[in-house]
């Protein structure tokens, strides 16, 4: 009777426990009973006892649901973080990226047929701006994501260890239950595998049980948990160039986890792969270079009076091609054309400037170009300014201009006017700092639109209009437009590749679970049809105890 009634009580508990997703299922060990002799020396046995009470677990079945839960964790938040940049990169109200270069090659191509007509000229400074700020403000967007990320990872970082802290506790405490009670904690046990799924949802764990009851786990190689002992994580903050990251690291001795797998995995995957703010400051990049390069080349309505680069030098006495001179778009071998007229007579007179970069020594430097200058050309005056720029004052009763000889077009081939920032039309060296210069901004007549300072020219302005389907000279194999749409249908790739990734690992999921279940999940059917078989094992129990207790009575009575 007593084992069935131990019986019963484990299927009370299961019929109890099956609401709960972190339930392992019970059995309870019913083994037969040795009885003594009875009459003709038979041995019919003494019924059964509970001795004990079986845990349905399959460990190895619970380590391949942890990592297809991490799998599919990992997953899910690279989607999440690809649809969220794939709507920064959808143009549905026509101020995206690419409606922003359409316009501006747009405006340019007006110009180049009304070079004279200022509203044009605003409207084309205008475009530029636009273009400038979609830029900056989808590298904004894409930084904050990045940030973001950045916290979550933080946040998990101290959830991860949290929940190994919990596990340690756990070890120490079913090691202490099961020694005092000489059988399972199956509750323990149970709480134990939930952190350890929670674990594996954040981040792949390997688990080995000791014989103590105790489980030691394992981040890759490295072990985080120890019986009651734990290493620790915690997020560290590590710059990165202009960027912040964090990395997880173990608190005992700073050393960088190898993170797979998980909400983690997906996290690190999704700051630091995808790669969309790196290709849209290339685009960028792109744009200042290839638009600056013809842009330093032409001449606006009229000449300039000063000037001053946008782009200082780190050293004014290195190479201008080194690094150490630090110029964004570094200049080349070759030479350019500074055409001085007097404002009385208008005759313009041309002067070439050489640029040695052909590595003799020491080469041409921010210091011996203004030299080379103030030596060759009248009219002008070069200097240094107290930030390492390239200033160029004409003197009084004269203009300067550049890239003609006042009879054709004459071409930097040296690149040094737009490398440093000289009768440009943006500034900047990336996405987050791209801007239309001020100069221009200030003075529209000064926009480039011509190629030989005559009126009506707009020769140079069709040139940079022709950048929209022309191969960009900084990308060598793509246009403009071509790398923006190479990087909006780059992302929409990945996000569906993601998609797909999900699905298989849902599925993948899915069936481990469904497995899982079938072994230690609650049928409350077969529950059911446990519980009568008990409670009729019982009760004929109980009623041949009380028959024999019936038959002794009497036999008693007899005896008197």
């Amino acid at each position: 009777m007593l084992g069935y009634e131990g019986a019963l009580h484990v299927v009370g508990n299961n019929v109890t426990g099956a609401g709960s997703p972190d339930y392992t299922r019970l059995s309870p060990q019913l083994d037969p009973l040795h009885g003594g002799l009875i009459a003709g020396e038979l041995q019919p046995g003494a019924g059964v006892a509970l001795t004990g009470i079986q845990r349905n677990i399959d460990e190895a079945l619970e380590g391949r649901v942890r990592l297809a839960i991490g799998a599919q964790a990992s997953a899910l938040v690279r989607e999440g973080t690809l649809a969220q940049v794939e709507a920064f990169f959808n143009d549905l109200g026509g101020t995206g990226i690419e409606a922003r270069l359409l316009e501006f090659f747009h405006t340019f191509d007006e110009l180049q047929n009304t070079p004279e007509d200022l509203a044009i000229r605003d409207l084309a400074i205008t475009s530029g701006a636009n273009l400038a700020e979609s830029l900056r403000q989808l590298r904004q967007q894409l930084a904050r994501l990045s940030e973001d990320i950045n916290e979550q990872i933080a946040m998990i970082v101290v959830n991860a260890d949290e929940i190994a802290q919990k596990i340690a506790r756990l070890n120490e405490e079913i090691t202490t239950a099961e020694a005092q009670r000489q059988g399972p904690a199956h509750g323990l046990r149970d709480q134990r595998d939930a952190l350890l799924r929670e674990l594996g949802e954040l981040f792949d764990v390997t688990v080995r049980e000791q014989p103590n009851g105790m489980v030691n786990v394992y981040v890759g190689s490295e072990a985080l948990v120890q019986g009651s002992s734990v290493r620790g994580l915690i997020a560290v903050e590590e710059v990165d160039g202009e960027s912040t990251r964090i990395s997880v690291r173990f608190a005992d001795t700073n050393q960088q986890v190898d993170v797979r797998g998980g909400r983690l995995e997906g996290l690190i995957i999704s700051r630091d792969q995808h790669g969309q703010i790196d290709a849209l400051d290339q685009l960028a990049a792109a744009v200042i270079a290839d638009v600056n390069r013809i842009h330093a080349d032409g001449q606006g309505l009229v000449g300039y009076t000063s000037v001053t680069g946008s782009y200082d030098v780190l050293a004014t006495d290195v190479p201008l091609d080194s690094s150490a001179a630090g110029v964004p778009f570094p200049p080349r071998n070759g030479s350019f054309y500074i055409t001085v007229a007097d404002t009385a007579t208008a005759t313009p007179v041309a002067y070439r400037i050489d640029v040695d970069l052909q590595g003799s020594d020491p080469g041409t430097t921010l210091e011996s170009l203004v030299a080379g200058i103030n030596a060759q050309v009248e009219g002008v005056t070069a200097s240094v300014t107290s930030d390492n720029r390239l200033q160029v004052t004409a003197d009084d009763g004269f203009t300067f201009t550049f890239g003609h000889d006042g009879q054709e077009a004459r071409e930097d081939t040296s690149g040094v006017l737009a490398a440093l920032g000289v009768n440009t039309f943006f500034t900047g060296t990336d996405a987050g700092n791209i801007a239309v210069n001020e100069t221009i901004v200030e003075q529209p007549s000064l926009l480039a639109a011509a190629s030989v300072f005559l009126a009506g020219d707009g020769v140079n302005a069709g040139r940079v209009a022709a950048l929209d389907s022309t191969l960009s000279e900084r990308l060598g194999t793509t246009s403009l437009s071509g790398l923006y749409k190479s990087i909006a249908n780059g992302v929409a790739v990945q996000s569906a590749a993601v998609r797909d990734e999900v699905e298989a690992d849902s599925t993948v999921l899915a069936s481990l679970q469904a497995q899982r279940e079938s072994i230690s999940g609650v049928n409350l059917d077969e529950e059911a049809i446990a519980l009568v078989k008990y409670e009729r094992a019982f009760q004929g129990a109980a009623r041949f105890v009380r028959t024999v207790d019936d038959l002794l009575a009497e036999l008693v009575t007899l005896i008197r």
